[in-house]
């Protein structure tokens, strides 16, 4: 029984051994077709990963630039309210010195108003003095 076990182990042995011959070049193409299957498929692999890490990073930038974007969003903001409040101050300012020009020219009218009420003489000094010119009656 062991011996007809040896003799068809022998004979398969032989057989595959022949096909393998025959067939030695179709063999070789499957197994290098397996071989570049199985390379293609972890080049893809990490091409992959490297596309997600990519994309990760990118998405990355991103949030850090639209960070940066509110902080300078909101500097502007502060800049802009900080500039209104200038304006406010400057027109209030404005306002304050025409009221003052206007109590002032009001002071001058009512004194050169007196002056001429009564004392006519000295309003044609001051005239002429202050703008060079002469009284001629």
């Amino acid at each position: 029984m062991m011996a007809s076990l040896d003799c068809e182990v022998l004979m398969t042995k032989k057989v595959i051994l022949e096909f393998v011959l025959k067939n030695w070049k179709a063999l070789l193409i499957v197994a290098l077709l397996i071989v570049v299957a199985m390379k293609s498929r972890s080049d893809y692999k990490l091409m992959q990963e490297a596309y997600e890490t990519q994309a990760e990073s990118y998405q990355a930038q991103i949030e850090g630039l639209k960070e940066i974007h509110k902080e300078e969003i909101r500097e502007k903001q502060k800049l802009m309210e900080k500039h209104l409040e200038s304006i406010a101050q400057i027109e209030e300012d404005y306002e304050n010195a025409l009221q003052m020009i206007s109590e002032l020219r009001e002071d001058k009218r009512n004194e050169y108003t007196n002056k001429f009420n009564r004392d006519r003489e000295q309003l044609i000094k001051d005239i002429e003095e202050k703008f060079g010119i002469e009284y001629v009656p």
